[in-house]
């Protein structure tokens, strides 16, 4: 790490009203290791107080948000940091995600269920940039895919594109949070049996 960098790293920890020693523990609890040279008794009084964790010394949802804004700065576990950002069981859900896509291969030629590293890669993108569910994610496929289904498929997005796809000018959409949006606010109609099947 470079001069500016650590300068910038600690400018951001205190930003965050975190001592040095504080965010130190946190790390050591993301990793599940000891801490050394701190007491660390007296930074968990001072972490519990900041809501960085909690009556059971887990940490919280803002201390994860923290450790994720500041993880290109030194190396913490990639699985853990998947299973911050996209849940524990976040492989599981990509697996139910991706089975509700139709096998084979769709009108474009493409085939609807992409890989399962790839699709990792693109809810990894998602989940830094929307706060949305599995529960609503699930929802929201199940209701994209059977109405696509009603046509065939004509036209329908394959597993990966549906969460993010590239635009020309490089930014990239997910049709995946308009769907989900969409089910939150209840803005759909829940009157087919099929769609009711795929989601239970």
């Amino acid at each position: 790490m470079k001069k500016q960098e650590v300068k910038t790293f600690f400018d951001n920890i205190v930003k965050h009203n975190l001592s040095p020693n504080q965010f130190y523990l946190m790390v050591c609890i993301y990793e599940n290791t000891s801490s050394i040279n701190i007491n660390m008794h007296l930074e968990l009084r001072q972490l519990l107080i900041g809501e960085w964790i909690d009556e059971n010394n887990k940490l919280t949802a803002k201390a994860y948000t923290v450790l994720n804004s500041l993880n290109s700065y030194f190396s913490l576990s990639k699985k853990k940091t998947d299973m911050s950002s996209m849940g524990i069981d976040y492989q599981n859900n990509i697996q139910k995600y991706r089975n509700l896509f139709p096998k084979g291969k769709l009108p474009s030629g493409k085939p609807a269920r992409s890989n399962e590293k790839v699709l990792e890669q693109n809810f990894r993108w998602f989940f830094e940039n929307y706060s949305y569910t599995w529960d609503s994610i699930l929802k929201a496929t199940a209701y994209y895919v059977d109405e696509f289904e009603k046509k065939n498929f004509l036209y329908m997005r394959t597993a990966q594109y549906f969460i993010c796809k590239s635009e020309l000018d490089k930014t990239k959409q997910s049709e995946l949070a308009d769907y989900c949006s969409m089910i939150e606010s209840g803005d759909f109609e829940e009157d087919d049996n099929h769609f009711k099947e795929r989601v239970i």
